[in-house]
């Protein structure tokens, strides 16, 4: 129905509701002048409908409305027409729920009105009379057809009862209580219906005194306070009036001003019957006054003032996670379920949330919906790699917070780590491997291990029940290349493979080395360095043979044989182009060669002098008498520079007080591991390696127990790099960072890590 200052807004029930049971909706109403939308009541409306007050008269008006659950809430409905606040009409809203968005219908009822109770007289009829008195209730209402009228007490029906006295009209009830006595005190709830829409009822209260007693407005509400604002809205809450003036108290008034006006006006249309209200509506940015009043039987009483002038503006909070008791971080779902994330969530200005995953995209698999107070996180058919830590995080401008879902994913392993072999021979292969990273939410009961001809495409199972990570395959055809690869299953079934990418041929002989390097030379030598074969062919691999041609040669000769991963190639012509290669070599024979990736011309590299002034801060050392200090500067050319140091204008000679390192030795120093592990640090392993190549090899036989050491037998001229191991009970450490190449020379500086 619509009055000069109301309108009575009816929508249905969304036909799905989410998988939750619809606990409201909230209304929203916009002006036509405006561009904003205001909830019509801050609290969820209970009912599918409600009446909007304090209209003004012509004023223009629009609806929309949306249901809430336990999910939160969900979309608005399409706005209704404007509608006038003039013409008695009744809107009845019909919202379909399917997925996505709600249509709203509009139909106008000219024909039967629904029943209305004139609550502005009702509620303010709170009657208090004398013993003996007659007592009359008289309660305007409207409705079409007219209204059916009851009167109760309690339980009981009054409207069959013989001692009162009814009198009903059209639009009106006169109710009649003759000679009250104290048992007439109560209260009465009168009821209406016409069969359109629903009942409504309200009620008056009345009170028999055996004396006349005087009768006053209550007191002043004792304290106003401002629970919150926004940018256009301000929330008061009070507490009751001490004194209530002899009556019951009906409700509240509530009145505002600006602060530099000072011209009080009412803010509430109706009497308030809560001690909260939120007034909305307001001016971004204004300064507003507050007052609130009681009123009974008698009148209004004396206002409370909010004691500061209140500003609308969007109160700042930090963002907060809202979880219950029941919240559980770690979510278990079998494989082609649906992940469903929930995390409601506070915070001013509203805060932006954002979901992440370690080493995954989320926008590829995940649906993810945010609004203003909560956000979730759908993942559908998902699979094992679904699996692992999500993070949920809320951040503005007044911080941010975090919470982290565990989520198991109960599925078929994911492929076990990269495949190695050993012990190569005519008729077998070891084959190695790394369990899977993702096991699928259960252990691994075994491995499944096949192999392929690389001329075939079938593959064939040689083991079905591995249980260990290491499998020979035997019966192998000499000389014929194969493929493998090797799965995990555990009792949800087999996983993903892991392939070798090369296949392997089954012989005695090694295979080649691996990436032949020339890394130095000189004006009569090379200096080479390559890496261990890919398999040792089934027996050990007792050395290496280089070999060598002049560049256009067709010959072939024999550079030398070494058990060492680098060789220096001797007497070779300057300025000339050669070409190198290299073979292993074990019981059964050499392996094919390995040629150098291009040939090289002989000749003596020219490097300038430079040292690295880096390491000491400013140039200055500052040392205590009696005690030694060390000036480390890394320096290189080619041919080796030669070195001299001065204390002002005196050279300085070695002696035992001046520390020098040869061309072939190096001293290199390191900080002790930041943490121990829990154990002791038992000593240190150390590697080299020569530069450009990628080849460490370990240089001490035994553990190093101090934090320096002396590398010796360097190649003068080469330059190396170092990288240091920590143990412990535990055993080895990851390597330190390697140190920045030195050239091996006279002389030379410390390596510092």
């Amino acid at each position: 129905m619509i009055t000069k200052h109301s309108m009575t807004v009816v929508w249905n029930r969304p036909t799905a509701d989410g998988g939750s049971e619809i606990s409201g909706y909230y209304l929203e109403k916009r002006d036509k002048k405006s561009l904003s939308w205001f909830k019509v009541v801050k609290e969820t409306i209970r009912d599918t409908r409600q009446k909007v007050t304090g209209l003004t008269e012509n004023s223009e008006h629009q609806f929309r409305v949306c249901a809430v659950n336990a999910a939160g809430q969900g979309p608005f409905s399409e706005a209704s027409d404007f509608y006038k606040a003039a013409d008695p009409i009744v809107l009845k809203f019909y919202i379909l729920f399917p997925k996505f968005p709600l249509f709203i219908f509009l139909l106008l009822f000219m024909s039967a009105e629904e029943p209305e109770i004139d609550l502005d007289v009702a509620l303010r009829t709170s009657i208090v009379a004398k013993a003996g008195e007659d007592v009359q209730i008289m309660i305007p209402f409207k409705g079409r057809p007219p209204p059916t009228v009851t009167w109760r007490k309690g339980e009981k029906n009054l409207s069959i009862d013989e001692r009162y006295n009814i009198q009903n009209t059209e639009s009106s009830t006169l109710f009649t209580i003759p000679q009250v006595t104290r048992n007439d005190t109560g209260k009465y709830v009168l009821t209406i219906e016409n069969g359109v829409g629903e009942p409504k009822s309200s009620f008056v209260n009345v009170k028999v005194l055996d004396t006349p007693s005087p009768v006053h407005p209550p007191s002043a509400p004792t304290v106003v306070k401002v629970t919150d604002t926004s940018k256009t809205s301000v929330s008061l809450e009070w507490t009751r009036p001490v004194f209530d003036g002899g009556m019951e108290i009906i409700g509240y008034i509530i009145e505002m001003c600006k602060a530099d006006l000072g011209e009080w006006h009412k803010v509430n249309a109706e009497t308030c019957i809560a001690t909260k209200y939120t007034v909305i509506d307001l001016e971004a940015g204004e300064h507003y006054k507050f007052r609130v009043s009681a009123v009974n039987g008698a009148g209004k009483g004396e206002s409370c003032e909010v004691p500061a002038t209140i500003q609308t503006t969007d109160r700042l909070s930090s963002p907060e996670i809202d979880i219950d008791a029941n919240f559980k971080q770690t979510h278990i779902v079998r494989a082609g379920a649906t992940i469903r994330l929930f995390i409601a969530f506070l915070g001013r200005p509203v805060p932006t949330a954002t979901w992440s995953k370690t080493d995954s995209d989320l926008s590829m698999r995940a649906d993810i919906h945010t609004t203003d107070s909560f956000s979730t996180l759908t993942v559908e058919n998902c699979n094992r790699n679904d699996a692992g830590k999500y993070i949920f995080t809320v951040e503005n401008n007044s911080g941010s917070k975090s919470i982290t879902f565990i989520v198991k994913v109960l599925d078929t392993p994911g492929p076990p780590g990269p495949i190695t072999f050993k012990d190569v021979t005519r008729g077998s292969i070891t084959l190695m491997w790394d369990a899977p990273i993702l096991d699928g939410g259960a252990r691994i009961h075994h491995y499944i291990v096949e192999k392929r001809e690389a001329t075939r495409r079938s593959w064939q199972v040689v083991s079905s029940k591995c249980t260990r990570q290491i499998f020979k395959v035997t019966d192998l055809a000499e000389g014929v290349p194969y493929y493998y690869r090797v799965s995990a299953e555990n009792e949800y079934g087999v996983g993903e493979p892991c392939e070798l990418t090369e296949p392997v041929v089954a012989t005695e002989e090694p295979a080649p080395p691996k990436r032949l390097d020339i890394i130095d030379t000189t004006k009569s030598s090379a200096v080479l360095a390559w890496l261990k074969p890919d398999h040792d062919g089934g027996s050990r691999i007792t050395g290496y043979l280089l070999e060598m041609k002049q560049k256009g040669s067709d010959y072939w000769i024999e550079a030398g044989h070494t058990k060492q991963l680098t060789f220096t190639v001797e007497g070779l012509i300057e300025n000339n182009e050669y070409e190198f290669r290299v073979k292993a070599k074990n019981d059964a024979g050499y392996s094919e060669p390995r040629e150098a990736f291009s040939s090289v011309i002989i000749k003596e590299p020219q490097i300038e002098p430079t040292a690295d002034l880096s390491g000491i801060t400013r140039q200055l050392i500052t040392c205590k008498a009696g005690s030694s200090f060390t000036i480390d500067i890394p320096i290189s050319g080619r041919p080796a520079p030669k070195v001299t140091w001065k204390l002002e204008e005196m050279r300085l000679k070695e002696t035992d007080r001046v520390y020098s390192v040869s061309a072939n030795a190096m001293a290199i120093r390191w900080e002790e591991p930041y943490h121990d592990g829990g154990s002791k640090i038992a000593g240190y392993w150390i590697e080299k390696k020569e530069r450009n190549t990628i080849l460490w090899v370990k240089e001490n036989t035994v553990p190093c127990f101090e934090c320096n050491y002396k590398v010796t037998g360097l190649v003068e001229g080469l330059e190396y790099q170092f990288r240091v191991y920590a143990l412990n009970a535990a055993g080895v450490s990851k390597a330190s960072e390697a140190s920045r190449p030195l050239v091996a020379q006279n002389p030379v500086g410390k390596c510092h890590f």
